[in-house]
């Protein structure tokens, strides 16, 4: 008997350790795709505004075009160019069942540059999406195929990397597939929140407690939490670090054990792109957009379709009812196995607070619709995370609005889905004015949609709830011609042509002719620039610039120049 229990003792830290699979990936097949070693701007699954992070950032040495190369072999099946995600971006689909991307690049290989150039060109658009036959670019292991850069919806150099499954196209967690990055730090833990879980997440505030380490160990800083639920959840608020950075990054797993039972946990790797906004449910979104901490959450709401959840032998409900002592112990883990242990002891003590009746409760995993005579809306299934008692109410008109200002509910609730927002107008719009109506949402910032006329109504699409008015926008995109660019210029000597554009609504488009020719103008936010080449030669040349913004308003600049 004695020899059973000192088995048990010698294995439990091994059983506790393997509660949720071990992921199986290739190791060592990628190489680092820079010649400097990996240093990490950011990791996979760090927690990102509506989206999880796909891949690993690795830092440039703060500089731009250094060296980039392929991370195994393969082909180039894919270039991407754009002004905001990932700007432009390479993708190499390797034999093995997985796809390599490259994202904020400045420049290709001249071959592959010349390529997208043409291709540009003969669709006369800079932002392009183009897939690319398997014998067109092939690729050996190591081999150069671009500059590292600061494009798209980049705030400093760095090169974007993933590992795709390309299959399914979902982004992988790149530590698990054995780069050699020296990580010998285990995650932090700061706090632990706690939840009713008989009330939904939006009704409520969470409990939230500081933690501390004592003996290697994070404990809450009083002995015993005594709550007033009865069914609890429990989120925290963790990140990793790596021993060559001093960066925060997100953690990789955590596995939650009642009474030393292990109840359910999480691992965050193989996210779709069409799943990242799902960290809106997966994180406490109230708490953060109130100023909060990032807190996940150890349990899944009923609208949450994330796969990451792996329920052991619970679902993350810990149930006090019993009002004896709960031990609880949280394991934190990153990617390279290092991790850090979270104790704590729960009772339930008190009587539950009541819900309050609600007059008009939309729920999370049904369609949900409300109207009268001035507003109505529709979401559709699993648009809401959780149930909310939803608050309508009517506002004051603002000063040259169309119409009231319609309260729907709060933007601390968040919706996954597009939704079709019809507001009637309540004073007349003049006729030329009918085509120029946006609506304006406002609530956590400010959010302006072109809308179109539907039998009296106007109508726009939204993703985020609030406070929304019909306006009319009848003025014109500002261009300004930068770096002394001016009409009559001699440019001899001069590299490029830029300009900068802004506009209350938004930019919808911009088109740029030379000698009444399509020219290539790049865009990094709302600066638009093209590089002298063979498309303007010698001579004297006229520049004719028009930029669009959403409510169709148009602006025009012409100039003459002299190369």
């Amino acid at each position: 008997m004695m020899k059973r229990i000192f088995g048990l003792c010698i294995l439990l830290p091994q059983l506790l350790h393997a509660q949720l699979p071990e992921k199986k990936y290739p190791q060592g097949y990628f190489r680092n795709p820079m010649n400097v070693p990996i240093q990490l701007a950011g990791n996979y699954g760090e927690l990102r505004p509506n989206h999880f992070h796909a891949g690993l950032d690795i830092k440039t040495q703060q500089q731009e075009n250094l060296p980039v190369h392929a991370a195994a072999d393969g082909y180039v099946s894919r270039i991407g160019v754009s002004h905001t995600g990932y700007g432009n971006i390479l993708y190499i689909t390797h034999p093995n069942g997985y796809t390599t991307t490259y994202g904020h690049l400045n420049r290709f290989f001249p071959a592959l540059e010349q390529y997208v150039k043409q291709q540009q060109y003969a669709k006369e658009s800079w932002a392009i999406d183009l897939q690319i036959p398997p014998d067109k670019f092939p690729v050996k292991k190591g081999d150069f195929v671009a500059w590292s850069g600061n494009t798209g919806g980049s705030a400093g150099p760095h090169v974007h990397f993933e590992i795709r499954s390309t299959k399914t196209e979902h982004p992988l967690n790149p530590l698990l597939f054995g780069f050699d990055i020296p990580d010998t730090k285990a995650p932090e833990v700061y706090r632990i929140a706690f939840y009713d879980m008989e009330k939904s997440v939006y009704d409520q505030a969470p409990i939230i407690l500081p933690v501390k380490k004592v003996n290697g160990e994070y404990v809450t800083t009083q002995p015993v939490v005594s709550l007033k639920a009865s069914q609890v959840g429990l989120a925290l608020n963790a990140v990793d670090r790596m021993s060559n950075a001093p960066n925060s990054y997100g953690i990789y797993e955590v596995v939650m054990f009642d009474r030393d039972v292990p109840n359910t946990g999480f691992q965050i790797d193989d996210i779709g792109f069409d799943e990242s906004r799902y960290i809106n449910a997966h994180t406490d979104y109230k708490t953060k957009k109130s100023g909060g901490p990032w807190l996940q959450l150890i349990f899944a709401v009923p609208g949450n379709k994330l796969n990451i959840y792996k329920d052991v032998q619970g679902d993350g409900v810990i149930d006090l009812s019993d009002g004896q002592l709960h031990p609880v112990k949280l394991l934190v883990k990153d990617a390279y196995g290092n991790s850090s242990t979270v104790k704590l002891s729960l009772q339930h003590k008190g009587e539950t607070t009541p819900e309050p009746v609600c007059a008009n409760t939309m729920y999370a995993e049904s369609s949900n619709i409300f109207e009268n005579n001035q507003v109505e809306f529709f979401l559709e299934e699993n648009s809401l995370y959780d149930q909310i008692c939803f608050n309508y109410a009517e506002l004051p008109a603002a000063a040259g609005a169309y119409s009231a200002t319609y309260k729907l509910h709060t933007p601390l609730v968040p919706v996954h889905n597009n939704f079709s927002l019809h507001i009637k107008p309540n004073r007349e719009i003049p006729a030329r004015l009918e085509n120029k109506i946006v609506m304006v949402r406002e609530g956590l910032g400010e959010t302006v949609a072109a809308a179109r006329k539907e039998n009296g109504w106007y109508a726009a699409e939204f993703r985020e709830l609030g406070n929304f008015r019909l306006v009319a926008d009848t003025l014109a995109p500002k261009i300004t011609a930068l770096g002394g660019v001016r009409n009559g210029a001699v440019l001899s000597r001069a590299s490029k042509l830029s300009f900068a554009f802004s506009d209350a609504s938004g930019i919808k488009s911009y088109r740029a002719e030379l000698d009444g020719k399509w020219l290539l103008f790049s865009r990094k936010s709302n600066v638009i620039t093209y590089t002298f080449d063979e498309h303007c030669p010698k001579g004297k040349h006229t520049l004719k610039l028009s930029v669009t913004d959403i409510a169709g308003n148009v602006a025009e600049q012409t100039i003459t120049f002299t190369r």
